[in-house]
């Protein structure tokens, strides 16, 4: 991340895509749409379909979506990763949350796609989890630029962090892409207020039928 004289910043993500950041104003001088509505970003290819994952956890243990653990349960699945700033913002209110909803149902589901280095020898990833005292499901898809390929249910997905939201169903009822950290005062309160009453929401629906659950 470099600043520039005109007050942009230079970013480049994971040594690969260069990216400008412009202020609201000056985007709005240049003629620039405002920001995507983070909920309506991000979105699945059939929401009538489950949503499917099956990946390593930083034991090499295959997880899926189809494991006894996450049936009848509301299900986040958050996509990041320990290299981005923002997936660092948003764990904490990950961690608490999955305090907070655990007893009532929530499982909490991180694909953290990861350089190859990592994916060989995560330690990177266990440290992030021991920072931050991560007690949910963390699993290992492979590196960033992979993330359509091993999410192919996605459609627009390419912003770390994204998280979808699984009904008990296990099918797709929101995403939301991006987090606003504590930094953006309003914003954060916002949203992780907007989080909440959703999980709330999804946890107060009763349990699909057995013959109605994840396929």
């Amino acid at each position: 991340m470099t600043p520039n004289a005109d007050g942009t910043l230079s970013l480049v993500q994971n040594k690969d895509n260069p990216l400008t950041a412009l202020r609201a104003e000056q985007a709005k001088a240049k003629g620039l749409a405002p920001p995507s509505d983070p909920s309506r970003f991000t979105s699945v290819k059939d929401p009538t379909e489950p949503f499917r994952f099956s990946f390593p956890d930083l034991d090499g243990k295959l997880i899926s979506n189809t494991d006894p653990k996450f049936a009848g349960k509301v299900v986040m699945v958050a996509i990041g990763g320990s290299w981005c700033p923002n997936c660092h913002d948003e764990t904490p209110f990950l961690v608490e949350l999955y305090k907070k909803y655990k007893a009532r149902g929530l499982e909490i589901v991180e694909l953290s796609f990861e350089e190859e280095a990592q994916l060989k020898n995560p330690v990177r990833v266990r440290s992030f989890i021991k920072k931050y005292g991560v007690e949910y499901t963390v699993l290992l898809p492979g590196e960033p630029k992979e993330l359509n390929d091993k999410v192919p249910q996605g459609v627009n997905l390419n912003s770390f962090p994204t998280s979808f939201f699984l009904g008990r169903d296990g099918r797709v009822r929101s995403t939301h892409a991006g987090f606003a950290g504590k930094a953006s005062g309003k914003a954060h309160e916002e949203q992780t207020a907007e989080i909440t009453a959703l999980v709330e929401r999804l946890l107060a629906e009763k349990p699909a039928s057995t013959a109605a659950r994840r396929h």
